[in-house]
């Protein structure tokens, strides 16, 4: 689907990588001052998806950032943060400054018209990007070291679609300063409400299922039966991957080999839920 950019837009977005540290926003600011991007008008849009870490001094740059842009009239708005990167925010005193501030995509990955009549969507890039809106045309560049570098015009066709909000990295606090923890795993629990007089049956077709899960060779982290007391009538499985990538290789398994849905019948209705697991 072609995305027309209004005649009258104009702003500077910026594609965040994935890691934004010290060194990364030193480069950033040398980069932009050497681009003079402060002096072309127009709103500032950022866009976090890719952020995996951050650090105080990003905090720093993005508070000084809206000052800045907002003191000559135009906005800076923030889309989609990672849960990881609203954290920070948080425990820097400033997600009261960034709420109203922080956009969310529809599912399609596109933005409704609201603090803006037009917000470009997130289209992926790993090194970071600026993109340079004028009188309906776009510029970007990527960044290199401590220098913006020309590249051919995004694309805005090839943008993706609203990737949920993952909370594999979790902020905490350790002796007064924010520490960033990776899950150890990811966890898909079912939980089978098949009624008293069915829990040992079902109880049995669920080991029957696993077994015949090891047996392809599949190779978890952990798989884990138990039935309930209460409420009694259930029968809740446990399965462990090494991570989400693990977990779609499972996946993709089910996919090529189908027999196993004649051991999981009834099934079906059973209520999933997934984790990632610290600790």
């Amino acid at each position: 689907m072609s995305i027309v950019i209004p005649s009258d837009f104009q702003a500077v977005v910026f594609t965040a990588p994935a890691q934004m540290n010290a060194t990364t926003i030193a480069d950033l600011t040398r980069a932009i001052e050497r681009a003079e991007l402060p002096n072309i008008p127009g709103d500032r849009i950022l866009h976090l998806h890719q952020v995996e870490s951050m650090d105080a001094s990003t905090v720093v740059t993005l508070i000084d950032l809206v000052k800045k842009v907002e003191s000559r009239g135009s906005r800076v708005l923030l889309c989609d943060p990672p849960p990881l990167v609203r954290s920070y925010l948080e425990f820097y005193g400033v997600g009261e400054l960034m709420r109203d501030r922080v956009l969310s995509s529809e599912p399609d990955g596109t933005y409704l018209p609201g603090l803006l009549s037009f917000v470009p969507p997130f289209v992926p890039h790993g090194k970071g990007r600026f993109d340079i809106y004028e009188r309906g045309r776009v510029k970007s560049f990527e960044l290199a070291a401590d220098k913006l570098s020309p590249i051919a015009a995004v694309d805005l066709a090839k943008h993706t679609p609203r990737a949920p909000s993952r909370a594999s990295k979790m902020q905490v606090l350790q002796q007064g300063q924010p520490q960033v923890l990776a899950s150890g795993g990811y966890v898909l629990l079912r939980r089978h409400d098949c009624g008293c007089d069915a829990t040992h049956a079902k109880f049995r077709q669920l080991h029957a299922l696993h077994t015949w899960f090891r047996r392809k060779g599949f190779d978890f982290l952990a798989i884990e039966l138990w039935a309930s007391d209460v409420p009694a009538g259930r029968v809740t499985e446990k399965i462990t991957f090494r991570d989400r990538p693990h977990f779609e290789q499972f996946v993709t398994l089910l996919k090529i080999d189908e027999s196993w849905q004649e051991l999981a019948a009834g099934n079906e209705s059973a209520e999933e839920e997934y984790y990632y697991q610290y600790g």
